[in-house]
């Protein structure tokens, strides 16, 4: 996850790399009909599905193309560790309520990168299942998911499996989203694993329009300016940090070269939308279970880093990977009677930021930690040893 390490993508995708040229091109062994080859940074090997449709700011942030999105590179199992943890602690709903709120984020990224021909052609009906296969085919290239349209009846019904997604639920909204954009009318959808695979089925609502955009907020808190200067490719513009990630399209997998880990590139306005409806109903204690929980996640992750011994006003430099993965700018870290205070800007979520940061400023020793929102977009954060 951070910064300094990493030099090349992986023995593996460098393997596939093809020819000069002009253009890169990475072996399409996964993908559909329609993407034969993978197009990618000459330069920097990143694929422009990736560095072509998404902002990278200097305040912390990643945007979609539009601007309208925030989104975030996180853990598949961190991001599908905290949803089922936080439904198997509250109940009743939640899932299906991420599902719900995840759709209309979907249906606006796919409007966001549905553009030129693409975009005409997604409105003739002999293209509809060409549509949900070109998306199939980004979904595996963000890290979501090894998705295969297996079934597609115009106008009636959709279904698509994988082997693996970085959450059933999320992942259900992602496809109702695509729903909404192509086919302008709502539907339902079913997840069943079998046989080692996850089918969503979706089926069509005749004459049952999708859910209202209009009253649907993406907004968040206006940035605080922020001044971080990425070392960027000097081709396609993206943070050289993220050509460190590398892909299996087969498996549908991005993959931290550090950590070993899989990622995703995900956007976060619905999640941040249900985290503020159950803290609404249950009350502040669900503040701390989520920092707590993402905490012991990350710790998890990190007894496989490399620390470098720093002075605490130095351990900023073990947050700078918030910025390149669009969580947030890293600000300061000093020193206080019993431990470290770290400042984050721009967070994408106040307690998952916090104790993100805070596993990585404790390194695994004994901790309580505390946050706060000073001002809108600032977070400050609290690590006290024990």
């Amino acid at each position: 996850m951070m910064q300094e390490a990493r030099e090349i993508i992986t023995e593996q995708a460098a393997a596939k790399i093809e020819g000069g040229g002009k253009r890169r091109v990475i072996s399409g062994k996964g993908l559909s009909r329609h993407s034969l080859f993978l197009r990618t940074c000459k330069e920097c090997g990143v694929p422009f599905a990736v560095s072509k449709n998404h902002l990278w700011e200097e305040h912390g942030r990643i945007l979609s193309l539009d601007s309208a999105q925030r989104l975030v590179i996180v853990e598949r199992q961190i991001i599908a560790g905290i949803l089922d943890k936080v439904a198997a602690k509250i109940g009743g709903e939640i899932s299906s309520l991420y599902t719900r709120s995840k759709a209309l984020d979907a249906s606006q990224y796919v409007r966001s990168i549905m553009v030129g021909w693409k975009k005409l052609a997604a409105g003739y009906p002999a293209f509809k299942r060409p549509f949900y296969e070109l998306l199939c085919d980004h979904s595996r290239i963000l890290g979501l998911a090894d998705a295969s349209v297996i079934e597609y009846h115009r106008g009636r019904r959709l279904t698509i499996a994988c082997t693996r997604c970085y959450s059933s639920a999320l992942f259900a909204g992602d496809i109702l989203g695509a729903i909404y954009a192509g086919e302008h009318r709502a539907a339902d959808i079913e997840v069943e694993q079998t046989g080692g695979h996850i089918f969503f089925r979706a089926r069509f609502l005749e004459g049952d329009p999708p859910p209202d955009m209009n009253g649907h907020s993406f907004s968040w808190e206006v940035p605080l300016p922020g001044h971080i200067t990425y070392r960027r490719c000097n081709r396609c513009g993206i943070p050289f940090s993220v050509s460190f990630f590398s892909w299996n399209l087969d498996q549908g997998t991005m993959i931290d070269t550090h950590n070993g880990q899989p990622v995703a590139l995900i956007n976060v306005a619905g999640i941040n939308r249900v985290h503020d409806q159950i803290l609404s109903t249950e009350g502040d204690w669900v503040d701390g279970y989520l920092l707590e929980t993402i905490k012991e996640m990350v710790d998890g992750i990190l007894p496989g880093l490399e620390w470098k011994h720093r002075r605490p006003e130095e351990r900023i430099r073990d947050l700078f990977f918030l910025a390149y993965r669009g969580m947030g700018n890293p600000i300061f870290t000093e020193k206080i009677n019993d431990g470290i205070k770290a400042r984050v800007e721009n967070p994408f979520n106040y307690p998952l930021v916090a104790g993100i940061a805070a596993s990585f400023l404790a390194r695994g020793k004994p901790v309580k930690v505390e946050w706060e929102r000073s001002m809108p977009g600032r977070l400050e954060i609290y690590v006290h040893f024990m």
